[in-house]
């Protein structure tokens, strides 16, 4: 009797909830249909084809979506209603609404690498932590990062020198190594010699974490936590978060002693620590807690950091390789880069200073066309809280609005000629009047990229010093780049560069 009373309370319960998600599915359908974009063959289903679109085919899906059905389309995926918007009008009601504050359901796949860290917390607990961070982002800390920068940039031109003229360097792979010792110096206070040990177990594991995070967003039948975990798969991914955790780990334990009995810090530091005395961005967040009375346990720590290391690793090294890669294709526009910096130097070998890197205008407009072609951080989405109006289309509570920044870069209206790489887009001129959100690489609105002065001032102290002393020229051209979207904007294949050095380059330190 008990069993059968049981019974009956489950299927109400079941029945109960069907009811509820068909009641939820149904209006949904009622405003999405309204929205252009291609047939639902199936409502249960939706749009198959790009519900198991692998990522390497997702630019072109996506762009030729853009180009038939416009800047507003929608999508239908597994009973998830995704709408997608690449147009100035249209993100600046993403970023800026109070109903699409939320981020969206795919972020959930980040919470196991990035736990409650800044690019995943929301409400109260997302406030405080950008308040606390912030400060860590003063000019006058960054120009403190500029030295390791440098230091570590002088590492690869030295390695650069050792190659015999002409060779071909895969700038992508070049650009992860010296973006990790970078990001590890600044962020932990740790020096990993990525450049000198590229076989570095960290560096493996953060590739491997954010390809396999990107793999489940496209793989419904991955989305189970404990069926994914349980596999060969997952527990490799696990395997994978472990050993990144345990560096992070490492370095939240080293920070806290040093902190606790500075006197003694510099007898207790491990050789792996050598050499990392200056602030990094744990220490500023770790003093910044006592300033304002804030606790954070080392799990809220690692999350922060995880994150920083996350959003400022990846992203800037991809950023960095397209652009050398496009230099590389365009001898005019590399040549008018090169001229900037010889008025700036002189010729000479010193370091940039931060005011060089300031006057380095016409460098800027290079990265910022390079970030317009290939946005770092292809797509971003928001959950939506409340029914809203997007343009001439409501949008219905909780589908997914995404924006698609590879297409949204590439509106005509906008930037004519839009495939063309020209860095003319960003002089004063043609920028004066363009809609605010039309050019968006470090997204925008209250949870715009945090570090993005962090970037462009890496960026440049970097392709700097490359340009200082050699030519580029690349293997292939624009025409045959193949990307993919994993988390972030991937070549599928390598991008080999040949570099040669000026002749006007003289050896460092003269």
């Amino acid at each position: 009797m008990i069993c059968f009373l049981v019974f009956c309370v489950f299927s109400c319960y079941l029945i109960i909830r069907l009811v509820q998600r068909y009641v939820v599915i149904s209006r949904q359908l009622h405003f999405i249909e309204k929205i252009p974009g291609p047939p639902l063959k199936s409502k249960i289903l939706g749009n198959v084809e790009e519900t198991i679109c692998p990522p390497a085919d997702m630019p072109t899906m996506a762009y030729a979506r853009y180009k038939e059905y416009g800047s507003i389309f929608r999508l239908w995926i597994g009973g998830l209603p995704l709408v997608l918007v690449a147009e100035g009008k249209y993100a600046e009601v993403l970023f800026t609404s109070k109903c699409t504050e939320i981020k969206n359901e795919f972020y959930r796949f980040l919470y196991v690498w990035l736990g409650q860290g800044l690019l995943t917390s929301r409400g109260q607990l997302w406030q405080q932590r950008r308040k606390l961070i912030t400060p860590a982002f003063h000019f006058s800390i960054l120009s403190d990062f500029c030295e390791v920068f440098i230091n570590n940039t002088l590492t690869l031109i030295d390695q650069l020198h050792q190659n015999p003229d002409g060779t071909l360097v895969n700038v992508m792979t070049q650009m992860k190594l010296i973006a990790l010792d970078n990001i590890c110096e600044t962020a932990m206070g740790i020096k990993i010699d990525a450049l000198k040990n590229p076989n570095h177990n960290y560096i493996r594991a953060v590739q491997d974490t954010s390809t396999m995070i990107m793999t489940r967003m496209t793989k419904p039948w991955l989305w189970n936590e404990v069926l994914f975990f349980l596999s060969p798969t997952g527990r490799k991914h696990w395997l994978d978060l472990s050993t990144i955790f345990e560096l992070t780990d490492m370095a939240i334990k080293n920070r806290r002693c040093m902190r606790e009995d500075k006197e003694n810090h510099l007898r207790r530091e491990s050789e792996e620590f050598e050499g990392s005395r200056k602030m990094a961005f744990l220490d500023l967040l770790l003093e910044a807690c006592e300033k304002n009375s804030v606790s954070l346990s080392d799990e809220d720590l690692r999350d922060e950091v995880n994150t920083f290391m996350f959003e400022g690793h990846d992203t800037t090294a991809i950023s960095m390789g397209y652009t050398l890669f496009l230099l590389g294709n365009h001898p005019e526009i590399q040549e008018k880069c090169h001229q900037e910096l010889d008025d700036i130097f002189q010729g000479s070998k010193r370091k940039p200073t931060v005011g060089d890197l300031q006057k380095m205008k016409y460098l800027e407009q290079v990265i910022k066309e390079s970030l317009r072609l290939f946005p770092s951080v292809p797509m971003l989405g928001r959950e939506v809280a409340e029914d809203m109006q997007v343009g001439d289309y409501t949008v219905p509570k909780g589908a997914l609005l995404s924006i698609n920044l590879y297409n949204l870069h590439r509106d005509p209206k906008v930037f004519p000629d839009p495939d063309k790489f020209d860095p003319d887009h960003f002089s004063p001129e043609k920028s004066a009047g363009r809609h605010p959100y039309a050019y968006v690489p470090f997204a925008a609105g209250p949870r715009n990229c945090i570090g993005q002065k962090f970037a462009l001032m890496e960026e440049k102290v970097v392709l700097s010093y490359i340009l200082r002393d050699f030519q580029l020229e690349s293997e292939h051209g624009l025409e045959d780049l193949k990307i993919s979207f994993a988390l972030i904007i991937r070549s599928q294949e390598d991008l080999n560069v040949k570099f040669t050095r000026r002749k006007s380059c003289q050896s460092h330190g003269s």
